[in-house]
């Protein structure tokens, strides 16, 4: 059975990869992006008629761990976003959909206050920040890891205001999932 099955998820990756698959592809990304809830992150390409589309109750747990360039915006936060663009453009509110991120490892980085991130990074401002309070007016709850802030030796002070500090990205991440969120990796 487990060889079958396989094949059959060769046969399915072939298909991914064919020509006609990656023109669709391109012609998708070719698409005017939108943002109808978060403005200027997460753009997505609207598919009316796909199928799985967004649907409302749906709970996640980001668990968002990658690393990103100094002067650019986490990844995970990025993700969150798009997930609530997703809902907007599927004509679902921001409300359908219950999000939490915990950033650590890398990502910690990306909750650092301004001034706690030019002392580190030599950059003037966070660009995660803005993003942070955008998906926090959305209803987005933003979590950071204490161990990781611990590891990396970020005093709590240099944290933003605002952004909670969970024991640990483990127990924050357990309690969400024993609370029936989905929980979805970024690394």
């Amino acid at each position: 059975m487990r060889r079958i099955l396989g094949i059959g998820v060769m046969i399915v990756g072939a298909l991914c990869s064919s020509p006609v698959v990656h023109a669709q592809q391109r012609g998708a990304s070719a698409a005017k992006l939108e943002f109808p809830i978060i403005a200027g992150y997460g753009g997505i390409v609207a598919r009316p008629t796909a199928v799985e589309q967004p649907r409302p109750g749906a709970k996640v747990i980001l668990d968002a761990t990658a690393d990103s360039k100094p002067d650019e915006v986490n990844k995970g936060l990025e993700r969150a976003a798009r997930l609530l663009n997703l809902y907007g453009t599927a004509g679902r509110k921001k409300t359908d959909v219950t999000i939490a991120v915990v950033l650590h490892g890398e990502a910690t980085k990306s909750v650092l206050s301004d001034s706690a991130y030019q002392a580190r990074l030599g950059i003037e401002r966070n660009p995660s920040l803005p993003l942070i309070r955008e998906l926090q007016k959305a209803g987005v709850q933003i979590l950071v890891c204490g161990q990781a802030l611990n590891y990396k030796k970020i005093p709590d002070a240099e944290v933003a205001e605002d952004i909670p500090i969970a024991a640990s990205a483990l127990t924050a991440i357990m309690n969400k999932q024993a609370d029936g969120f989905a929980y979805v990796p970024i690394p």
